[in-house]
């Protein structure tokens, strides 16, 4: 199972220079992160390569944050290859909320983050993995 840290922030100038300014200086690596518009204010979702220690720190520094439980799975960079998975999940009545990924290997592999509705995480694990999808915790691009 992996963990995204979510983050609250206002929307304007200097907020995401200023997140990653405090990772950078903590030594902390972004593995994924994804930013939401929604006006006023703005929702950053990253994985690093220690969520814990980043999570904290952030906290430390008065940012609003958290974690969410979401499904790290790698896939191959080719068409349709979300939509198989998407189907899969479908199938079961998993429903996705949120997804993001990135591309691992051009051509070869892509790493796709879930956060799934109402479900059981290992078990959203264990459905993609019988359908030969790799679950990834810890990932190197």
């Amino acid at each position: 199972m992996g963990k995204q840290i979510s983050i609250f922030v206002e929307n304007k100038p200097g907020k995401v220079n200023k997140i990653t300014g405090i990772l950078e200086k903590a030594k902390i690596n972004m593995k994924a992160m994804t930013i939401a518009d929604s006006g006023s204010f703005g929702i950053i979702k990253l994985i690093t390569d220690d969520n814990e220690k980043a999570f904290n720190i952030l906290r430390e520094k008065n940012f609003l944050v958290s974690f969410q439980n979401v499904v790290v799975v790698e896939i191959p960079d080719s068409v349709g290859a979300f939509h198989k998975v998407a189907k899969i999940l479908e199938d079961r009545d998993i429903n996705i909320e949120d997804a993001y990924g990135f591309i691992m290997e051009e051509g070869v592999k892509a790493a796709l983050i879930l956060k799934v509705a109402g479900a059981d995480i290992p078990k959203v694990e264990e459905i993609l993995e019988k359908n030969n999808y790799r679950s990834i915790e810890k990932f190197n691009v």
